[in-house]
């Protein structure tokens, strides 16, 4: 049986790798989004913007000024 100060060591380590998991995922998340916007030549194309939801992923659309 774990110790109640293994506990909370593991419970900080599952707390840092989830938040390590995020950290990743965000970054990978904003290289995809400079990818699609270099793939398509956005700044070229004025008052649009990649914009990426959940449940349409990306699309294009004009930007809120």
């Amino acid at each position: 049986m774990a110790t109640p100060s293994n506990q909370i060591h593991m419970t900080e380590d599952k707390r840092s790798n989830n938040e390590s998991m995020v950290d990743s995922v965000r970054i990978l998340s904003d290289i995809t989004r400079r990818d699609i916007e270099k793939s398509y030549n956005l700044d070229t194309i004025r008052g649009t913007e990649a914009f990426y939801s959940s449940r349409y992923g990306w699309t294009l659309r004009k930007t809120i000024d």
